[in-house]
């Protein structure tokens, strides 16, 4: 299925990150015998509600109950790296599950936050002072380079800038030992995927691979719903596990996600093993208005619906679990969506496509994407459920939207944006700000000063002639936003960003690659992007993003510096004269300011 499709589709099993504080010596009590499914370990059962419990100790289990069939109550604490003591983590063994798909694929955007936050790991356990040991599957179909563990290594060391060493112990079934873990300070274990007892989450499997270890980590979010030797089997012997900085954020968006109260509420559901995943797709039902199918599991519901399939199509004793949730999805009143036709492959002539309806594919064809019925009923849901693209009434927004338009991403209290518009009545101003309450107080500024609201009706944006405010995460929507203004975007100004939001170990990044590229695909012919910072080590860091990802099209504007500090060349004024307020701030107390500006080359 195409990857554009796919969603979010893990369920949380967090016996996984179970912080039970087993005592070392007690690592022999938890052992199992035999090499088996301990299908009795995983701590989710379906008795009326959905429990998820997770161990904190012997006597204790904080729970987390789906009443009402599948109604979200509480998620219950899990344990982050974060939270743990950092002199804990000194001289001691930290086996790290990280996320291959993340980390090694074939080209890593070391911008993006997935890859920052899983990097991020890694470093803080090894500036703690913990020996690391990583471990992981991979497969050469996300990266043709990963031939063996040595590659893997190889190309983790270059990724951390640390030295990552391949240990061989798994395959000869020789458990590590103290001395192994003086060569260096982080290590690599063998590909699990090639390993049965992985998946079987073998007992003797999983103490072999925590010889040695102290801690577990877990910083593979999509492998959590999975029952596995290198989760849930290892946490038996280790005396502590904890959730990494990545995983911490998925568990976050989650979290977030299963409390949004906004409607629609869509899920695009893609992947398969249905049966195993029934109590996860019960508990969207009971949230969403539609539930949108478009991966194996499509072709189950299907066949619930009564709709023929092809026999390799159908996974084995899902019927019922398909049938239970197209009746409760009826009973909730809740749209099902499935693809209605599908891109194939024939399997003898593999060079060959054609399209099949969805309850038409014939025996010899395979489906590999969705085809353009589908694609145009999924396109025809989502924008009727979500909230982006903008669709602004730019006449309504400004009195001339002919006119060039300033973008201040970041916009704060609005300071510069109300100066500006002052000032230059020839443009026109829009400010993009994340924060709901800094939009709000912008606006209670506007109606204090008595300048009538276009927008009174909308919490996040108001406007007025030539400016207008909008309530909106710039990283995701400048691109949908600005597309659409009438007019040429001339000036996009990023002021001050909180120096926090730059470090990797933070939650979150204003300048992602695909801002910068939205701002350099849609700034105009000779368009200016101002930056500034009072702490130098940001703006330099906004500088090299915007020349490293602005497609050739950015370049500094060198004429108009003037001063250097730090062998550094610098704008020394505001070329504007209107300052933002932490701009001002700063001024107040006698720092300097890094201003810079980049110009769009004609023609581009």
């Amino acid at each position: 299925m195409s990857p554009v499709l796919k969603t979010v589709q893990t369920t949380l099993s967090l016996n996984k990150l179970s912080s039970s504080n087993y005592p070392r010596k007690e690592k022999k009590l938890l052992q199992h015998g035999s090499c088996s499914f301990p299908i009795n370990n995983v701590q989710l059962s379906f008795r009326g509600g959905f429990e998820v419990v997770s161990n904190v100790n012997r006597s204790h289990k904080e729970k987390t109950c789906l009443y009402d069939e599948g109604e979200l109550e509480a998620l219950p604490h899990v344990q982050t790296l974060r939270e743990f003591p950092r002199e804990e983590l000194v001289a001691k063994v930290v086996m790290v599950r990280f996320d291959s798909t993340i980390l090694l694929g074939e080209k890593l955007d070391l911008s993006s936050q997935s890859a920052s936050k899983a990097l991020y790991t890694i470093k803080y356990l090894h500036e703690c002072g913990a020996k690391v040991i990583l471990m992981s599957e991979w497969s050469r179909k996300i990266n043709p380079k990963l031939l063996d563990a040595q590659a893997v290594a190889d190309i983790l060391s270059s990724v951390l800038q640390l030295n990552v060493i391949a240990l061989r112990c798994i395959s000869c079934k020789s458990p590590l030992r103290r001395e192994d873990l003086q060569k260096a300070d982080i290590f690599l274990l063998e590909n699990l995927s090639e390993y049965k007892e992985e998946v079987a989450n073998c007992s003797k499997f999983a103490e072999l691979l925590s010889s040695e270890v102290d801690i577990l980590v877990n910083d593979s979010f999509c492998q959590s719903h999975k029952v596995l030797a290198s989760t849930v089997g290892v946490a038996r012997f280790c005396y502590a596990s904890m959730a990494g900085f990545s995983f911490e954020e998925n568990l976050h968006q989650l979290k977030k996600i299963a409390k949004t109260k906004k409607k629609p509420y869509l899920a695009v559901i893609g992947g398969g093993n249905l049966k195993r995943n029934a109590a996860a797709l019960q508990f969207l039902a009971s949230r969403c208005d539609a539930l949108v199918f478009v991966g194996q599991m499509s072709f189950q519901i299907m066949r619930a619906l009564g709709h023929s399939i092809p026999t390799n199509l159908v996974e084995r004793d899902a019927h019922k679990a398909a049938l239970d949730i197209v009746q409760f999805a009826h009973d909730k009143n809740v749209l099902m969506s499935y693809p209605k036709d599908f891109w194939c492959t024939n399997q003898h002539l593999p060079t060959e496509l054609e399209v099949f309806p969805a309850h038409g594919v014939s025996a010899s064809w395979l489906p590999v994407d969705l085809g353009p019925r589908s694609l145009e009923e999924i396109y025809s849901l989502v924008t009727n459920s979500k909230a982006y693209p903008f669709e602004i009434d730019w006449s309504v927004a400004y009195h001339d939207a002919s006119l060039p338009l300033v973008v201040d991403i970041g916009s704060g209290n609005g300071l510069f944006i109300m100066g500006m518009a002052q000032n230059r009545k020839d443009l026109n101003f829009l400010g993009l700000e994340i924060n709901g309450k800094l939009v709000r107080r912008c606006l209670d500024s506007v109606h204090q000063s008595g300048i009538r609201n276009a927008s009174e009706s909308s919490p996040c944006c108001f406007g007025h002639m030539c400016r207008y405010f909008i309530g909106s995460n710039a990283t995701t929507t400048f691109r949908s936003i600005v597309s659409s203004y009438p007019g040429e975007l001339v000036l996009v100004s990023v002021q001050c960003p909180n120096p926090d939001f730059n470090k990797p170990e933070n939650r979150w990044s204003m300048l992602q690659r695909s801002l910068i590229e939205a701002v350099a695909d849609l700034l105009a012919s000779k368009g200016k992007v101002f930056l500034q910072s009072d702490v130098e080590a940001v703006a330099m860091r906004m500088k090299e993003q915007f020349l490293q990802y602005g497609k050739g099209k950015l370049h500094l504007s060198h004429d108009q510096y003037n001063i250097r500090i730090n062998g550094n060349a610098w704008l020394e004024e505001n070329p504007f004269g209107i300052h933002s307020d932490w701009e001002q701030h700063v001024i107040d107390r006698g720092a300097p300011m890094y201003r810079l500006m980049l110009s769009k080359s004609t023609g581009s």
